[in-house]
């Protein structure tokens, strides 16, 4: 079990101090409710320049939300999406749980299509803030570009390439940005992209692509 010590933060919020995790800076949020993680960064989104806290990678069972007493990590991240934040490394602790970090976007850092779709989605809904819109990029479909190559490999086979067009147009973008983003990697560029040329002949949607 961590040596914990409840300080007060420079922005006053409660944290939680552990000797044996100096790696995480030694700041893990008590927050335990979307709610409370929204009002922290209320508060300190533009003063601090990072936190911890503990979240649930799965969703509970509907028997089970009255007494959840973690941050849901989509939560999270939505909210930090909010704020013009993103979350970054996850550790697991023993005794803890799962540790998510959380830090203010650079404005040069790079977008998944999926989070792009999540701020339309809170843009809608009334939750973004200035500062989240002050680090959003190109948000238009003309900004999701498809690559010569990609393209000539979905065209290649006409029954490929009508199953494409016919599939959700936000999983179009998250399966190609899952293979675009790693170009400089050859290898995994190839593998990615013959698993989904493969899965599109079959007509087959794979994969993690939205957030239901």
């Amino acid at each position: 079990n961590l040596n914990k010590i409840n300080e007060k933060s420079k922005a006053g919020t409660s944290i939680i101090i552990s000797k044996s995790c100096s790696n995480l800076k030694n700041v893990l949020l008590t927050v335990k409710t979307r709610k409370d993680f929204r009002e922290w960064l209320t508060k300190n989104h533009d003063i601090e320049p990072e936190c911890w806290i503990i979240i649930n990678r799965k969703k509970p069972k509907k028997e089970n939300l009255k007494s959840e007493s973690i941050v849901l990590y989509l939560d999270a991240v939505e909210e930090a999406l909010c704020f013009g934040w993103i979350d970054s490394t996850l550790k697991s602790v023993e005794g803890i749980g799962c540790l998510q970090r959380f830090s203010p976007r650079r404005k040069i850092s790079s977008w998944t299509e999926l989070n792009k779709e999540r701020c339309r989605r809170l843009e809608k809904l009334g939750l973004m803030t200035s500062s989240g819109r002050d680090v959003l990029p190109d948000m238009t479909e003309k900004g999701f570009i498809i690559s010569n190559d990609i393209l000539k490999k979905l065209k290649k086979n006409p029954e490929t390439w009508k199953n494409f067009q016919n599939f959700p147009l936000l999983y179009q973008r998250v399966r190609i940005d899952n293979i675009q983003k790693i170009k400089n990697n050859n290898k995994l560029y190839e593998s990615r992209l013959k698993k989904f040329i493969e899965n599109t002949e079959k007509n087959i949607i794979f994969g993690n692509w939205n957030d239901y």
